[in-house]
């Protein structure tokens, strides 16, 4: 528009004197117009954040490029810049990848002679050495930034679905990446993956993936943590936007595979940057994992990388203070991540004259009054997830 208003502002200025008569209005109204042009462009560059649409851009190609990469710049897509949110396409003789037509069809339902190339940014949150895992059926080669060499290889289509794997040492930030993938004949597949210290091997997950590969891009997650503290993990994640955010669920998993939730935590939903931090104080014994998935209102929920804590097993004890007592104790548990306990106080007998139950998870010294009327010897008993415990006790001695 501003070239325009400028082109007529020359036509006026170099017109005859006739014209000149009409020239100060109209010069005023094109330099309105321009001011106006100016001023609208400068508020939108600053209103407008940009920000990453979640996963990775694909384009399809008719036909298979036979490892020969110049395929995807001499031949044309036929689908283009479509939005895929993970490269997780099972081995399968279905049409997985959704090219339709796009493919020669051998069999009905089974598409063969295309390929395909996927493009946008990767995040790294944390700096270290990662190994991403590159399974295809058929060729499929994985590049980083700008390398000359694809990081991960598997050549021709003369083999059923396999995996390869290659090493590399990454700064946290933004990092291209990119995929070429072709499938020949019979099934076909393409599954990348990655895995880091304290970060199990899985899928891409669409949270560090970004499709635009040109433009500033404020990453939803920025960092995520999982750091056991003796018997319980601090979890504590940052964001650098939240467009669109509803709120934000840490799930746990014993396997990383199957998760459940553990707690819920509202978004600042604006700019950011923004911390928040979680507790889990009931891991299980062993590796535990953890990941971040933020609810939004414009589409299905984006899940951030897994992370791992080991918590490592401590032997059930217990002990009662003070002693001598009044009658009343205080009981000190560890592991305090075993729920709730049962408590019997048993006489000498074997007649049970006091129960309570009390909650173990917070890690909290518990206050017991039992009230007895009578002093001497009893047998204290804890009935817990970790087995049952009996410990002699001495009450009002």
């Amino acid at each position: 528009m501003l070239p325009l208003i400028l082109k007529h502002l020359l036509t006026i200025t170099s017109g005859a004197e006739a014209r000149l008569t009409r020239a100060p209005r109209l010069v005023a109204t094109c330099l309105a117009a321009a001011s106006l042009a100016l001023a609208t462009t400068s508020a939108d560059a600053q209103s407008v954040v940009p920000v990453g649409s979640p996963g990775l851009t694909a384009d399809y190609y008719r036909g298979y490029f036979y490892d020969t990469l110049s395929f995807f710049t001499t031949h044309a897509p036929v689908i283009r810049n479509r939005v895929v949110e993970q490269l997780n396409f099972a081995e399968a003789e279905t049409d997985n990848f959704g090219v339709g037509s796009l493919a020669t069809y051998y069999r009905a339902g089974n598409p063969d002679e295309f390929s395909a190339r996927f493009q946008g940014q990767l995040y790294i949150t944390t700096a270290g050495q990662y190994t991403f895992y590159l399974g295809s059926d058929d060729a499929a080669y994985l590049w980083l930034d700008n390398n000359s060499q694809p990081l991960a290889v598997n050549k021709g289509d003369s083999f059923p679905f396999r995996e390869v794997s290659g090493t590399c040492v990454l700064a946290p930030g933004l990092h291209r990446i990119r995929v070429d993938y072709g499938e020949h004949g019979g099934s076909q597949g393409l599954v990348v993956k990655y895995s880091a210290a304290n970060m199990p091997k899985q899928l891409l997950p669409n949270g560090v993936l970004y499709s635009q590969s040109g433009t500033l891009i404020h990453p939803t997650l920025t960092r995520f943590e999982a750091t056991a503290d003796k018997q319980q993990v601090n979890l504590e994640w940052e964001t650098d936007t939240e467009e669109s955010c509803a709120g934000f669920v840490v799930q746990k998993s014993t396997d990383g595979l199957v998760f459940s939730d553990l707690v819920r935590q509202p978004g600042a939903a604006a700019a950011g940057p923004h911390r928040y931090a979680a507790i889990d104080r009931q891991p299980a014994n062993g590796w535990n994992y953890y990941r971040v998935q933020q609810l939004r209102s414009d589409r299905p929920p984006i899940y951030s990388l897994i992370k791992m804590a080991e918590i490592k097993p401590v032997p059930f004890e217990f002990s009662i203070y003070p002693v001598p007592n009044n009658g009343m104790f205080s009981l000190n548990i560890q592991p305090s991540n075993i729920g709730t306990a049962y408590l019997e106080i048993i006489d000498m007998s074997g007649r049970p004259v006091f129960h309570q139950y009390i909650k173990l998870a917070d890690g909290a010294t518990q206050h017991i009054e039992p009230h007895l009327n009578t002093t001497g010897l009893y047998m204290l008993q804890l009935t817990t997830s970790a087995g049952k415990f009996t410990k002699r006790i001495a009450l009002g001695i």
